[in-house]
């Protein structure tokens, strides 16, 4: 609406100088059409068009304003309903509070530059620090509630409100925008705080349904909470882990606790399964110690399941190998696989197992060195 009132108003200085000039005022201009011949000078006719192009304009603005009802006459000849304008901006800090869609561009740009009364107390509230936020009441404007609520549970605030006072305020602003996320979200900060998994998972499973952010940002915190959830109730810990695998297949804090919950259950058969395929494609040591009791039973049976992938073996497979080779008192392949590490792979583990070997034999003295070097 500017850009078209500067143009007009450009329109009509130009105008104005070219009907002041008698050089352009002055002349005759001469229109034949269906056989009437008009002339009148250039100037004159100028402003006659200007003047019919504003009566015309005004007319429209009349028109559409009788149509849309008498008592809107007078506002739309002020360039539009102020009070509509006013439900815009309303509508656009309601997002912005609530960060929905596009944060409230859309009904700020409608609202144009109308800013009403109620915005004095939003703007009141922006003024003060988190725990000086006052408590909404039930009477209180609904954006004035919300915003209160969220500048009071800003987690990046110097100082907060106690976490009783947090919840309060997110209640309150839920109750006002049923469903805000950023009100679920902070819900979600508190419960991790707190250590409420219960109630952390089912705000996060809730979110996960509903779609409200990515999957990326969603599943390791929901994957924390089903674990913290395993550890909470141990006669479901099978039912959390396994939901933590689905969200999680190669994790190993998840494969590891899956695995352990299976030994404690007494199926070791789904264990061992579980993590001789992790360990197919997976670089993971604490795996492999792990799954490490569970062959000795039969350690040659297991040695040469293992040894069946001799190409891109992971390092935790192939001190698996050796140490199986070892307890399978397969010694020559023992050595070499242990001394291939050694050479290739030198780590802690490597030189204690290499130091456990030597000790077994009681050679102390190269055990220790073994000993020194995994400290090292």
């Amino acid at each position: 609406m500017i850009r078209v009132l500067i143009l007009l108003l450009l329109s009509l200085g130009i105008a104005a100088l070219l009907a002041m000039n008698p050089m352009f005022a002055q002349q005759v201009a001469r229109i034949e059409a269906f056989g009437w011949v008009f002339e009148t000078k250039q100037g004159l006719l100028l402003v006659v068009l200007l003047l019919v192009l504003a009566a015309l304009w005004a007319l429209q603005r009349i028109i559409r304003a009788i149509l849309g009802g008498p008592s809107q006459l007078w506002q739309s000849l002020r360039l539009g309903s102020r009070k509509r304008r006013w439900g815009n901006i309303r509508d656009g800090l309601a997002n912005l509070i609530d960060i929905r869609g596009d944060l409230g561009a859309k009904g700020f740009k409608k609202g144009g530059r109308v800013l009403p009364d109620w915005s004095r107390e939003l703007l009141h509230l922006l003024t003060l620090s988190a725990s000086d936020q006052p408590m909404p009441g039930s009477d209180d404007d609904a954006l004035k509630t919300a915003l209160a609520a969220r500048l009071a549970t800003d987690p990046d605030a110097n100082k907060k409100p106690d976490l009783a006072k947090r919840k309060a305020f997110l209640q309150a602003w839920l109750n006002v925008h049923p469903g805000a996320p950023l009100a679920l979200q902070r819900f979600q900060q508190i419960a991790e705080e707190e250590a409420d998994w219960t109630q952390l998972t089912e705000l996060l499973e809730e979110e996960w349904k509903r779609g409200g952010r990515s999957s990326a940002s969603i599943k390791p915190r929901l994957t924390r909470a089903y674990l913290a959830m395993a550890s909470k109730q141990p006669e479901q810990a099978l039912t959390w882990l396994r939901k933590a695998q689905r969200l999680a297949p190669d994790l190993p804090t998840v494969i590891l606790a899956l695995g352990n919950a299976y030994v404690e259950q007494n199926d070791r058969a789904s264990a061992q399964r579980l993590w001789m395929a992790h360990m197919q494609n997976n670089d993971d040591l604490a795996v492999a110690k792990a799954l490490l009791p569970l062959l000795q039973d039969d350690a040659l049976k297991a040695y040469r399941k293992v040894d069946k992938r001799h190409d891109g073996m992971p390092i935790a497979t192939q001190w698996l190998r050796a140490q199986l080779a070892h307890d399978a008192d397969l010694t020559g392949l023992a050595l070499e696989h242990i001394e291939e590490l050694i050479q290739r792979h030198p780590s802690p583990i490597v030189w204690q197992t290499r130091g456990d070997w030597f000790a077994e034999d009681d050679e102390w003295e190269k055990a220790a060195e073994c000993y020194k070097k995994a400290l090292a």
